[in-house]
């Protein structure tokens, strides 16, 4: 058997993921090995040597023999009964109490092929192996009347043959033709003591195509490409554009300034809330807070009526950029200069690198993937409202590198600086030439680095230099009626010195509905709104 994948990659993946590549497909391989001794639903042959031969089928096949991804399909139609949370699944016990299978293993394999990055290809093949078998009954007598008694008996289990509707929707499918391949191979893979290549002549060809599926990933309906070399993305925290225009034009950032130039520059909007866990959290997603879950630092749990602070990933929807990556073997580094984001960053990354610059002296290999950072950087963690806490971020990214120890690093800083120092300031200019600085040592080790910012900033004084705020929920109060409002300020969090858990954001909760349409016409008028 001479069986390729063809190479379809221009770049090269990067070691780590060629590494994890090989664990996973060694790892799949231990799995068929040990579980497929056992006994094939009560044919003659045990489960392994059902999956060979289904496989081998597809090898010899004049229409489908040359496609990789159908004969792993083959091989793998059935790994739904090999992994272990296949015991999870219900049995098919028959009337008579005789034990026929697991239900839904076609649809617990497709998930979990689907999550070690196997291509969509594979993963729908593997799940349509119960499809194929219903649309065939439906359509042809004679392959029901093929079939073996265990199979017939399956088939009650999982729908019976399909309706009128349901073939004309199968018949949509590309992919049916192969669908009905694999599942007549399945059906004839039961010949007792037939010699075909053993499960190691496959190894080589699933470990290229995992390989080469796993250079591209979706997430929320969007493409994404795995990096083949060393990548940075800094998200400067409270990065207004005037503060890159006012440097630019005074010449202090020139890394930034070669950027622009020589790379990527846009100006886009911030999602809303436009502040840091919502915007943060859009960037490792690629989605807005409709979609990724975190709408703020702070909310109203509507059905306790507590108020509760964002400080974990429990309230995350789905995954993030990042865990994509570490899934399929990128070695991820996230550092935050705020702890309450950590956590979140952290999400799906067991035993990487995520430390937050705040609690460096705490950090445990167990909880962060590094300790002693203190000691390994050669630095004391700065203070909480200071500008180093960031630096202190950036330097540790630019040791990472230097060590070799991570190939994605998603450093972010916090915006102290910029919360109390407008544009073209002192401090500003001194703490945006130290960021410009580090950024230089990062671009001599990453060929990819990314800056962006998680939102704006914007005046809160008036022209007296007072805080310029409004008190809506006492405002509206007096308006409607005692407690006829309760007003959620989402920017809260534990760094009152940033902000004073003032924001240009607010969400209004409103005891009587009816009330609604005129509040909203009080608030329009209101002349801070």
């Amino acid at each position: 058997m001479a069986l390729k994948m063809p190479n379809l990659q221009s770049e090269q993946p990067l070691p780590s993921v060629k590494e994890h590549t090989r664990a996973t497909i060694k790892t799949l391989f231990r799995f068929l090995h040990a579980q497929g001794q056992g006994d094939y639903l009560g044919e003659q042959v045990t489960q392994l040597e059902h999956s060979l031969q289904c496989a081998h089928l597809a090898a010899q096949s004049t229409e489908h023999g040359h496609d990789i991804e159908v004969v792993l399909a083959a091989l793998l139609h059935d790994v739904g009964r090999f992994i272990p949370a296949a015991e999870k699944m219900g049995k098919m016990v028959t009337p008579d109490g005789q034990y026929i299978g697991r239900q839904s293993h076609e649809v617990l394999g497709e998930a979990y092929l689907r999550q070690i990055g196997f291509s969509e290809k594979v993963c729908k093949l593997v799940g349509a192996h119960v499809m194929a078998k219903r649309y065939l009954v439906a359509i042809d007598q004679g392959y029901h009347d093929g079939l073996s008694e265990t199979s017939k008996r399956t088939l009650k289990f999982q729908g019976g043959g399909f309706t009128p509707d349901e073939i004309r929707k199968a018949q949509e499918d590309p992919l049916l033709e192969a669908m009905l391949a694999v599942r007549r191979w399945d059906d004839l893979a039961k010949v007792p003591k037939c010699v075909v290549p053993p499960l190691e002549a496959y190894e080589e060809i699933a470990f290229e195509c995992l390989l080469e599926s796993r250079s591209k990933f979706k997430l929320h309906s969007r493409e994404y490409s795995l990096p083949t070399q060393p990548t940075v993305v800094i998200c400067i925290d409270g990065f207004d554009p005037e503060y890159l225009q006012s440097g630019i034009e005074r010449g202090f950032l020139p890394t930034l300034k070669r950027f622009l130039e020589s790379g990527f520059h846009a100006t886009a909007k911030s999602c809303m809330p436009s502040f840091t866990n919502p915007n943060n959290v859009s960037i490792i997603t690629g989605a807005p807070p409709s979609v990724h879950g975190i709408a703020g630092n702070f909310f109203l749990d509507r059905e306790t009526g507590e108020t509760k602070m964002v400080t974990d990933d429990s309230l995350l929807r789905g995954c993030t950029l990042l865990e994509q990556m570490f899934q399929r073997g990128v070695r991820i580094a996230a550092i935050t200069a705020k702890d309450k984001l950590r956590k979140i960053l952290a999400h799906g990354l067991k035993g990487s690198i995520c430390f937050s610059s705040e609690k460096a002296a705490e950090c445990t290999l167990e909880e962060n993937g590094i300790d002693d950072v203190e000691k390994w950087l050669g630095q004391t963690a700065p203070g909480q409202y200071t500008g180093d806490l960031s630096l202190f971020v950036l330097d540790a990214g630019v040791k990472l590198l230097h060590e070799k120890r991570s190939d994605f690093l998603y450093l972010t800083l916090s915006d102290i600086v910029q919360h109390k120092h407008e544009p073209g300031s002192k401090e500003a200019d001194e703490f945006m030439g130290a960021i410009d600085q580090r950024l230089q040592n990062l671009a001599a080790l990453a060929p990819t680095v990314g800056v962006t910012g998680d939102h704006g900033m914007s005046q809160k004084s008036n022209r007296l230099g007072e805080p310029n705020v409004l008190f809506l929920e006492e405002v509206l109060n007096s308006k409607f009626g005692p407690d006829a409002s309760r007003v959620i300020c989402p920017i809260t969090d534990p760094f009152v010195r940033h902000h004073g858990a003032l924001g240009s954001f607010v969400r209004v909760c409103l005891k009587d509905i009816r009330q609604l349409d005129e509040m909203v016409r009080f608030c329009q008028s209101l002349p801070e709104i």
